[in-house]
């Protein structure tokens, strides 16, 4: 439940001021008039107010009052009123919540304010509106785990502080551009290993302090540095340059969740094409990243099969592989390969040819499920026409259906006449529901 807030701003502002009068200015905050040092102290739930100018709610605060004009026009006018505060609590923990900004869950998770509000010289809160709702929501779930939040810490602005200052003050701090770099993608798992290898810090605690839902995170996250830094040792020759592949995090994400679900013996062949592929990257199919050994194959025979394929095509297996079996590859093969892969042959004549014997693999694959896909799409097709009342059918679809089983039936006819291994019946299905609404 919202603790009941002192309604008259007089008396606020003294136990504020006496709050924060034997406390030192040492908490910076950026005015119209420059950066200033203010007073931060902690204060009873009862002196905090939530602001109805936040900016945050504005949009929410019209959808719930669009009907309610003068509502709207009286919130700022009685913006202490118990009202008026449910209203915006309300919405603000559910702005807490939001998973862009989970304010909430980190406040749960610590159970420690690590920042300070921002609050005018009367409790009203200028910076920390979301910060307080979480607080507040997390003391009515458990006052004994929370009980910090009970006196929440907050830096004080001086009284002489005016409304336009609120404005400025809010639009520094929220809304302008964020100054934080994002960690690149790299700078993230070198920032990891250093913690696990050289810290020596545990996986557990590793999992905690980064959010990870899966403790086996960390483990594939440094698999796919430690592919990232072959690459640029084996085949791009300059180690250590991590700019070089700054654009390919979904490529090495890719290739090291497949090689992981590859058995060991066929692992290190894709490991050396899938660098080469990387390697060619901008010379290749700008959809790399969507097919195997990027994503998963589209059946589980495709790596075996081209890498034999590769093998005969580069003049290191004599024998055609057999497109009735699995193909079988030795190992003298597969270190040739890999060798091959790696080596400073024309890359570029290497990769595309890499390139066409997948998309030849697919295109075999899904030309294979097509016979199977369409048997049961035209079990379906039959037992939805078994169902159909031919007496309640208008005309226009009548003529429609008409249409679509001559031409099925069109099409039908290279497959229907093939000669004794695929004979007709002497009364098909479609022919006689297609002569009948002839009829």
């Amino acid at each position: 439940m919202l603790p009941s807030c002192i309604s008259n701003p007089a008396e606020r502002r003294r136990r504020i001021a006496a709050a924060t009068a034997s406390v030192p200015a040492d908490h910076w905050v950026t005015l119209r008039q420059g950066p200033r040092q203010v007073c931060r102290a902690p204060l009873a739930q009862e002196l905090l107010l939530y602001r109805v100018d936040n900016g945050r709610l504005l949009a929410g605060l019209q959808e719930r009052l669009a009907h309610q004009p003068k509502r709207l026009q009286q919130l700022a006018e009685q913006e202490s009123e118990p009202g008026t505060q449910e209203l915006l609590h309300e919405l603000l923990v559910d702005k807490a919540r939001d998973p862009k900004g989970p304010i909430l869950q980190e406040l749960e998770r610590l159970a420690v304010q690590t920042e300070p509000l921002l609050v005018d010289a009367e409790g009203v809160v200028v910076n920390g509106n979301r910060r307080l709702a979480a607080m507040r929501w997390l003391l009515t779930v458990d006052p004994q785990r929370y009980a910090r939040f009970e006196q929440p810490m907050a830096a004080v602005l001086p009284p002489e502080v005016e409304r336009a200052d609120l404005e400025f003050i809010e639009a520094a701090l929220q809304m302008a551009p964020e100054t934080k770099l994002a960690y690149g993608w790299l700078d993230r798992r070198l920032k990891l290993r250093e913690q696990r290898d050289q810290l020596g810090l545990a996986d557990e605690w590793i999992v905690e302090a980064y959010r990870m839902a899966d403790p086996g995170q960390v483990g594939r996250e440094l698999a796919e540095l430690e592919l990232a830094e072959a690459y640029l040792a084996e085949i791009s020759g300059t180690p250590l340059r991590y700019s070089a592949v700054a654009d390919a995090e979904s490529l090495f994400c890719g290739l090291a969740g497949q090689l992981a679900a590859l058995p060991r013996r066929l692992a290190r062949p894709w490991r050396a094409l899938g660098l080469l592929l990387i390697d060619q990257r901008a010379q290749l199919d700008p959809s790399l990243a969507k097919h195997f050994p990027f994503a998963e194959p589209v059946a589980a025979e495709l790596a075996p099969l081209v890498l034999a394929r590769l093998a005969q095509e580069w003049g290191l297996e004599d024998a055609e592989p057999d497109k009735e079996e699995e193909p079988t590859l030795r190992k003298p093969v597969l270190r040739e390969l890999t060798a091959l892969a790696l080596s400073e042959q024309p890359r570029e004549r290497l990769a595309a040819q890499v390139q066409d014997q997948l998309d030849a693999a697919r295109l075999q694959f899904r030309q294979e499920r097509i016979p199977q896909r369409l048997i049961q799409n035209l079990r379906q097709v039959r037992r939805q026409l078994e169902k159909l009342d031919l007496g309640r059918l208008e005309g226009r679809e009548a003529q429609h259906l008409r249409g679509e089983l001559a031409a099925l039936l069109a099409e039908a006819q290279p497959l229907l006449g093939a000669g004794n291994a695929l004979s007709p019946p002497p009364a098909s299905t479609w022919r006689t529901l297609f002569h009948r609404w002839r009829r």
